[in-house]
């Protein structure tokens, strides 16, 4: 199956999960390979990251759907969801309290704002990813996630990641991919990567899925295929040398 364009998520995917927000850069040696993709296919990120965090850390991509598709950049076009144009005073409600209770929490727990080019906040994440005991953390932050959903926010969750991310609305990285897809004009065969259960709408929409496993346990994927994530950029050179003839024994087939 030749492989038109490649999309992908970036944290925990490209990304080693366990870093922190200013050490999160894909590797050198990755990057040569996505760049060496990049020049002969499209590539892109769909990310739940805003854009001034992913831009500089993807120079060889040719799209972003950022936080979740409510922004897309193309080139230099940047197309924002009408529904999160100026403040949102729900969210910019429920940020100020979880930034309150965290900071009451001292547990190596962070809040991260999510803005628009304009400075607007359009969402929100709690990451826990630096605290020693992730169960711990994560229990801590169950009444913060509460008030968020109270307040009827959307929040994304999992027993496995270690954050949670706050949104105005429903969003799902299925709709990000299509829009992203379409704005980018990739109509042929797409594979996404991605490593946890809010890629699941988007590994369902590719042709090719792949699953990126780290070192903690996997959580249950959509994908048709899955691979260690220390094994991401031999794959990737191994499709390049292919000319993108997917097959599969590249990766291992993903079993329920």
């Amino acid at each position: 199956m030749k492989v038109e364009a490649i999309f992908s998520d970036y944290d925990g995917t490209l990304c080693p999960l366990e870093l922190r927000r200013e050490e999160a850069f894909i590797s050198s040696r990755l990057q040569r390979v996505l760049t060496k993709a990049g020049k002969r296919i499209p590539i892109g990120i769909v990310t739940t990251k805003d854009l001034s965090f992913i831009n500089d850390r993807v120079p060889f991509a040719h799209g972003i759907a950022a936080t979740c598709g409510l922004q897309i950049q193309v080139g230099d076009r940047i197309i924002t969801d009408d529904r999160v144009r100026g403040p949102n005073k729900k969210v910019e409600k429920a940020y100020h309290e979880a930034l309150s209770s965290i900071l009451q929490i001292r547990d190596k727990i962070s809040v991260e704002r999510k803005e628009t080019e304009d400075g607007d906040l359009i969402a929100f994440c709690i990451d826990w990813r630096m605290a020693h005991d992730w169960p711990e953390a994560q229990r801590k932050t169950t009444p913060i996630l509460t008030f968020c959903k109270q307040e009827g926010l959307y929040v994304v969750e999992s027993n496995i990641s270690p954050f949670a991310n706050i949104f105005p609305m429903e969003v799902n990285k299925g709709e990000a991919l299509v829009n992203l897809r379409k704005e980018m004009g990739v109509t042929g065969t797409a594979m996404y990567l991605g490593d946890s259960e809010f890629d699941n709408p988007a590994f369902q929409l590719a042709e090719v899925s792949i699953g990126v496993k780290h070192q903690r346990v996997m959580p249950a994927l959509a994908c048709k295929y899955r691979l260690e994530f220390f094994g991401l950029d031999s794959f990737l050179s191994s499709l390049i040398d292919a000319d993108f003839d997917f097959q599969e024994g590249m990766v291992e087939k993903n079993t329920p």
